[in-house]
């Protein structure tokens, strides 16, 4: 299975956009729509998915939208996937092997998905808005903005 599907892909994109708006400011679905190039339309759906998970909250009226459902530090990518694909995102581990081979094969990919699941828990909406901010800098810099 794919870890960074379009879903995938989409949501870390709306969420980094809810978490370099000022605190508490909703953004609307259409505007994120725009920033990020996400169709709406799927957006929405992902939007539903990540409300459910209390990613994110909607806020109701004309000035309404959705905001982060907690601070960015206390979401992780791994969250995010979880929401999306399940509890099981990294897929089915192979069955207990019996020859030395399928064994030692079997040990790296326990030890890669251990080592991907650690990365993806420890690596937050903040973390990466960071990363964000930083290249939107030196990119404005390359631009003369």
């Amino acid at each position: 299975m794919a870890l960074f599907t379009s879903k995938v892909d989409y949501a870390l994109r709306a969420l980094l956009d809810l978490a370099v708006q000022p605190p508490g400011r909703p953004a609307q679905s259409r505007e994120i729509a725009g920033r990020q190039d996400v169709p709406e339309s799927y957006l929405n759906q992902l939007l539903v998915v990540l409300r459910r998970a209390g990613l994110v909250r909607s806020v109701r009226g004309a000035s309404g939208g959705y905001v982060l459902g907690r601070e960015p530090r206390l979401i992780t990518v791994a969250d995010v996937i979880q929401a999306l694909h399940g509890q099981g995102f990294l897929g089915d581990l192979p069955a207990e092997a019996q020859l030395p081979a399928a064994w030692a094969i079997r040990n790296l990919q326990i030890r890669l998905s251990d080592t991907l699941q650690q990365e993806l828990a420890k690596t937050t909406l903040a973390d990466l808005a960071v990363d964000v901010q930083r290249l939107d800098e030196s990119q404005s810099l390359m631009l003369g903005l």
